[in-house]
């Protein structure tokens, strides 16, 4: 059953990004032009860059392996002992007919049917003499590589043993390096103390990614008739950080859970902010329970609100407090 959702997800991309992609996952995201690349395509790519995760995941980690040759890039691709041979032979890259041409296409002859006895290099002009003999050089190397007709051009990872890579393998990797700086927020978010998705909806709140009414204008999503502002308070434009915290609704809800447990406390500007200073206590010795209050808190507001647009339910406040409080110690 894996395997056929593999080869779905496969023949998926392959149909939407088949040729754009060829052997390009291997280069930095700089070298494709973006017009083929999808937003997600785009990030995901970005990993390559990051310096922990590069020598993972980087351009480095990945080899060819030569099939029949019509997926590498015989001038584009490192598929000669990792050498990228646009750049290691100028001349000839500059005097190729066929710059963009996959390695099946220098066989000579062209017709695998036939017996491979060697490699053209489809110049347009001769090469100058020392050129000439670097060329020599490179066809001394081409005589060890052989095409396989039966068999397609493989992606390998070099870091495994038969070249598949795994999200766990990349980690413990990463971790044995000593080169990771492990950052403090996934903590605050990531922990057992939270439902998994309250925990997913803070983790989205932090990027910046619930769709209150000003991101949805930010992305073009409301047209530009339509309003921005609070749906409570009427009067600001409804930021995450507004909606979850500073708008007067919402900061009243935080004011009676505060007296609940006896205390003033000033919400700071950002959810970021309060994610810190929430998760480390402010004094409040209740670890287990307070971790769940400033999430769960978050979570209802959020709720309440798509009620209130949606539906057209109103929520009262002091009924949001009170389930708040009684699922705290479910």
């Amino acid at each position: 059953m894996n395997c056929n959702k593999q080869q779905l997800w496969k023949s998926i991309v392959v149909s939407s990004f088949g040729s754009a992609f060829r052997g390009k996952l291997l280069n930095n995201v700089e070298s494709l032009p973006s017009s083929q690349l999808s937003s997600i395509w785009k990030e995901i790519l970005k990993i390559q860059k990051i310096e922990t995760l590069s020598f993972v995941v980087g351009a480095n980690s990945w080899k060819w392996v030569l099939g029949n040759g019509s997926k590498i890039s015989f001038l584009y691709d490192p598929w000669i002992d990792n050498l990228i041979l646009k750049d290691e032979f100028p001349a000839l890259f500059l005097l190729c007919r066929s710059q963009n041409a996959s390695v099946a296409h220098f066989l000579y002859p062209s017709d695998m049917s036939m017996l491979q006895t060697g490699w053209e290099l489809l110049l347009s002009l001769p090469l100058p003499l020392y050129d000439s003999l670097k060329a020599s050089d490179l066809q001394v190397l081409l005589t060890s590589y052989k095409l396989n007709e039966h068999q397609e051009d493989l992606v390998m990872w070099v870091h495994d043993s038969k070249g598949v890579y795994n999200v766990a393998d990349g980690i413990r990797i990463i971790l044995n390096s000593g080169n990771l700086v492990i950052p403090e927020w996934p903590k605050v978010v990531w922990n057992n103390n939270v439902p998994s998705k309250v925990a997913l909806f803070h983790w989205l709140a932090l990027k910046n990614s619930i769709p209150v009414r000003d991101v949805l204008s930010r992305r073009h999503i409301l047209s530009v008739d339509q309003s921005t502002f609070c749906a409570w308070c009427l009067n600001e434009v409804e930021t995450i950080d507004h909606l979850l915290m500073h708008c007067s609704w919402s900061s009243k809800i935080w004011t009676d859970l505060f007296r609940w447990w006896n205390f003033r406390w000033v919400l700071p500007e950002s959810i970021l902010l309060f994610s810190f200073d929430w998760y480390n206590g402010m004094g409040i010795k209740a670890n287990k329970f307070w971790r769940l209050i400033g999430p769960a808190t978050m979570w209802a507001i959020w709720i309440a609100r798509n009620d209130y647009i949606f539906n057209g339910k109103y929520t009262c406040r002091s009924v949001i407090v009170c389930n708040i409080k009684l699922k705290t110690f479910l």
